[in-house]
């Protein structure tokens, strides 16, 4: 690793808490590209004849995946047969690629969105104008009122940031989500940890470094001792491995 790498380490380590990370512009490297500028990724997702989300798929982790993703969620949480969802609450949705299907099959009267990235919600605003943006501090949902919402969602982010911040989003979507509602979200796992992901991540060690690993017995007696029963899990695709995806309903 280059003197130039070593310190672009170092600093993202000290932004990973304001969920801010240094990429360079020119990188292809499939690993960044959830942190690549909107203008770039809309760019390349247009010369690539695909849609954002379907371009983000097939470039960092597998054609299908969010749609995959989307389908289990939804099925473990008995959303699907609910005669109206009051309100979904998404935690970083980025390209929007989750919303767009979340939105399609549940058709809440609600949604809403923390999201940091300026860019991104430039771009939600102007795909999804319904969607109803609150300010993202980066690990509260401080403007969500208690026990009001009837799904609260996050993909490929909590992987991505320090262990001890995700705790703070598990209490807060702990904290927002009504009985009887779903918590949904995707982690890497120790249970994702097989013998081919420790060998890529063995073999590159820059790979490993940007994801952060949970326990997952702790995380779900964590969850349990705020009501939240787990009701389905799933492998998800990651760009050097997988994450699970762990559904909980609120008793």
């Amino acid at each position: 690793m280059s003197v130039k790498d070593r310190l672009q380490v170092g600093v993202n380590g000290a932004l990973r808490p304001f969920g801010v990370q240094l990429v360079r512009g020119f990188s292809t490297d499939p690993l960044i590209s959830p942190f690549l500028p909107a203008r770039r990724t809309i760019k390349r997702a247009a010369e690539a004849g695909l849609s954002v989300g379907d371009y983000l798929d097939s470039y960092s982790s597998e054609p299908g995946a969010t749609a995959e993703t989307v389908e289990v969620m939804l099925e473990a949480s008995g959303l699907l047969k609910a005669a109206q969802v009051g309100k979904v609450l998404e935690i970083g949705p980025g390209s929007g690629r989750y919303t767009t299907r979340v939105m399609s099959a549940l058709r809440p009267q609600a949604y809403d969105v923390y999201e940091t990235a300026p860019d991104w919600v430039r771009y939600l605003r102007s795909e999804f104008p319904s969607l109803t943006f609150h300010p993202a501090d980066g690990h509260t949902l401080a403007s969500s009122g208690s026990s009001t919402v009837d799904l609260v969602h996050a993909h490929k982010l909590l992987c991505y940031i320090p262990f001890v911040t995700a705790v703070c989003y598990f209490d807060e979507m702990a904290r927002v989500v009504r009985p009887g509602g779903t918590v949904a979200f995707d982690l890497i796992t120790d249970d994702c940890m097989d013998l081919q992901m420790t060998k890529t991540w063995l073999a590159e060690p820059s790979r490993g470094s940007i994801y952060s690993v949970a326990p997952r017995d702790w995380v779900l007696r964590f969850m349990a001792e705020r009501d939240l029963e787990l009701t389905g899990s799933h492998f998800v695709p990651l760009s050097g491995g997988r994450t699970e995806l762990l559904v909980f309903n609120r008793r």
